[in-house]
């Protein structure tokens, strides 16, 4: 193979989320003897030094244009996705430049909101693409419509988890090719000598709980809030709460952030419990907040206990309480605690026993540690990644010679 093919991933969040982080791992692990990353963002964030530290080609985008549907008001998320490709063409001008200047061959859409983006381009620029897909779209017209881009356009699916892929698989109403179809894990580096953020540290004999997740109503932080209230209202005042993340939801219109991360910290104040929730917006370290805390509390309405809160946790070695009935990852009583359905009192009593006892954090510590090396191994989950672009770029090229002019 060339050694001068290059890779070009379409990333939406910059580095303000998982899938950005998620990305940043494969292209840190990837075997760049064969495969030169070349990075587009939508937007700026602290992400880039990442790349800027390992040597990528990295360039913010903000006319790349993304769609992902969700709960509601999907007609008008679409309509103001179409009123943004009017930037189209300047966006898929700076890919052309990009794809003669550094002999790109692939194209990598990093989330399922750059399907149709991707698609486009790719499709334009006479390139195959492949669709990596994190999260699990709310079933309706919309969502049928861009998983049926994937299915029928992209070269390959990359699935985080098999519950992903069979979210993906259920919602289709045409057959799938699932030898275009591969469920590799994300990876996670080793952060056993990682030094905790200061917040973390000020007040080193009380149990602190983490949260690391954006702020949404589906991902369930204003249980944490109630997590934190059932513990005050039991007498129990050795707990603090750190919740890291940001406003996910803005109107469609203004662009303004919803209410929902504004209501949480009125209700804390107003429950009188300052002292033991905070709010410490987004950090670029989670790894470092995580070598701080106890436990991760996630609390999810979306029954999705694998994001990368929860595989940064278990690389950490921290215990983990979350929701669900996928057990991959963490198994109840095994590496951490999970359960179907959300029950405050529950929560409370397992957050009790993780504190009384520090020879069961140091037994959930340790598996959590020994499966993370097995499930997200940076070295063995890149192989698998370069595995598909090798199979993709080979059979182009074997396509390309059998249209060959004699």
């Amino acid at each position: 193979m060339n050694k001068s093919n290059s890779i070009l991933f379409l990333d939406v969040e910059g580095g303000w989320g998982g899938s950005s982080r998620s990305l940043y791992y494969i292209i840190k692990f990837l075997d760049r003897t064969n495969f030169k990353p070349i990075v587009l963002m939508r937007k700026k964030g602290p992400v880039q030094d990442m790349y800027k530290k390992i040597g990528v080609a990295c360039f913010v985008v903000p006319e790349m244009a993304s769609f992902r549907p969700a709960d509601r008001k999907n007609l008008v998320a679409f309509i103001i996705y179409a009123w943004r490709m009017r930037k189209y063409l300047k966006f898929s001008g700076k890919v052309r430049e990009l794809a003669n200047s550094y002999n790109i061959r692939l194209i990598h859409v990093n989330h399922e909101s750059l399907a149709l983006t991707g698609a486009l381009v790719a499709w334009q620029l006479g390139l195959p693409w492949v669709a990596h897909i994190r999260t699990l779209l709310t079933p309706g017209w919309f969502a049928r419509r861009v998983y049926g881009v994937i299915a029928r356009y992209a070269k390959h699916s990359i699935f985080i988890t098999n519950p992903n892929f069979e979210h993906f698989r259920d919602m289709l109403k045409i057959p799938l090719d699932l030898n275009k179809c591969s469920v590799i894990h994300n990876i996670t580096p080793d952060t056993t000598e990682t030094i905790a953020l200061d917040e973390m540290t000020r007040s080193s004999q009380k149990f602190k709980v983490l949260s690391l997740t954006n702020f949404a109503p589906s991902r369930g932080v204003d249980r944490i809030i109630e997590v934190a209230e059932a513990l005050k209202n039991r007498g129990e005042s050795d707990f603090e709460f750190f919740l890291f993340g940001q406003p996910s939801q803005v109107n469609a219109i203004t662009g303004l952030p919803d209410k929902y991360y504004e209501n949480l910290q009125k209700r804390v104040h107003k429950l009188g419990l300052n002292r033991s929730v905070f709010f410490l917006g987004h950090t670029a370290h989670p790894e470092k907040a995580l070598a701080g805390c106890d436990a991760l509390l996630k609390l999810t309405r979306q029954s999705n206990p694998w994001g990368r809160d929860i595989i940064e946790a278990l690389a950490a070695g921290v215990p983990i309480l979350t929701l669900g009935v996928f057990t991959e990852f963490v198994e109840d009583g095994v590496n951490g605690y999970i359960t179907k359905n959300y029950n405050v009192e529950n929560i409370v009593d397992r957050l009790l026993n993780l504190s009384k006892s520090s020879e069961l954090c140091e037994k959930i510590s340790e598996a959590n540690r020994l499966k993370a090396k097995v499930l997200f191994n940076g070295e063995e989950r890149a192989k698998d990644i370069v595995a598909v672009y090798t199979d993709i770029l080979n059979s182009n090229s074997i396509m390309a010679e059998s249209y060959k002019v004699p």
